[in-house]
């Protein structure tokens, strides 16, 4: 057994730095020491608030983003010990898992690892699952050049996403409450504004018609349909032309529900990603590494996992707060 350090969650709204332990390695399995975790701010928060569908009972070690070092390797070839690599958590541990990234030592299967690009840092690589959550998105939606996009929310999940969309050659429009987040949009040479009306009347008067694309990036339920009707009319009459489409990227803990006949009447495309493939997840890195996506911009704290309560407190009190990254290298 290998002694670690971990961050769990104990109890609703409660986050402690616990010492735990990762066992043996068995055939094929690496023994990481881990660099860098990142927070995926929406989905760790849901599952602080005991939210998160198919949840594990608390306590429980949360993330699916990891960073580190291979110290050990029970594997045929492959990974060699010492090779950076990027994986999604642990196997094992002496406490339940919620993929469970957020830990000083990981196991896991040597084909469940990318190895990490020469120059690529490990703080930036550590958004990899994350980037290529809103990858998957931005390729099932199937955007053409002279597409118009809105994408409301600019959380990490949203503003990687319009930066995404915009490298596709579209037309890109940013959309969120917060101020700070709008000025990180912008920062990058993004389109962006505040939401002042309503979703639908932003959209309009920046694009002069609806949006060919409106991804929801939100997870809030209640500003789906408003996001749906930014999306663009269509006439009734013999043109090929089809609908517009709803990007749900957003991640939700139960149902939501949208009104019917005006999604009906735009002949509505709503598109739903499911998660990211490992493929994703190879051309997400690829990306970071050869800085075809910026990252870094993303992390508003970055310290030590025994002050990961405190980190928590400011996800969830601020949300000019983008989110929050772990040096576990100290």
């Amino acid at each position: 057994m290998t002694d670690a350090n971990a961050i769990a969650m104990t109890g609703i709204g409660k986050v402690a730095f616990v010492k735990t332990q990762v066992p043996e390695l068995q055939p094929g399995e690496l023994l990481i020491r881990t660099e860098v975790s990142a927070v995926s701010r929406g989905t760790e928060l849901r599952c602080l608030a005991g939210q998160q569908p198919n949840s594990v009972d608390f306590p429980f070690i949360p993330g699916y983003s990891l960073v580190g070092i291979v110290e050990q390797s029970a594997a045929d070839g492959g990974v060699a010990v010492g090779t950076r690599v990027f994986c999604t958590g642990t196997k094992f541990a002496g406490i339940n898992l919620q993929w469970g990234s957020h830990i000083s030592f990981a196991v896991t299967d040597a084909n469940r690892v990318i190895p990490i690009p020469d120059g690529c840092s490990a703080k930036s690589a550590a958004f990899t699952k994350m980037v290529a959550i809103a990858l998957r998105g931005s390729q099932i939606a199937q955007p053409r050049p002279s597409d118009n996009v809105a994408v409301v929310g600019l959380g990490p999940i949203g503003l990687l996403s319009a930066r995404l969309f915009k490298a596709a050659g579209t037309n890109v429009l940013g959309l969120d409450q917060e101020t700070s987040r709008v000025e990180l949009a912008k920062s990058g040479k993004l389109a962006a504004t505040v939401v002042t009306e309503t979703i639908e009347k932003t959209v309009r008067s920046h694009f002069g018609v609806g949006a060919d694309i409106v991804v929801d990036a939100t997870g809030t339920p209640a500003v789906l349909p408003h996001s749906m009707r930014a999306a663009k009319d269509l006439a009734w009459d013999d043109n090929t032309v089809t609908g517009s489409k709803l990007v749900i990227q957003g991640s939700y803990p139960d149902q939501f529900s949208l009104p019917y006949q005006e999604a009906f009447r735009k002949e509505l495309h709503i598109i739903m990603p499911r998660d990211c493939t490992p493929a994703n997840l190879v051309q997400a890195m690829d990306l970071i590494a050869n800085g075809s996506c910026h990252v870094d911009d993303l992390i508003s704290w970055f310290g030590a996992p025994s002050a990961a309560s405190e980190a928590y407190d400011l996800l969830r009190s601020e949300r000019s707060v983008m989110t929050v990254a772990f040096d576990w290298s100290a």
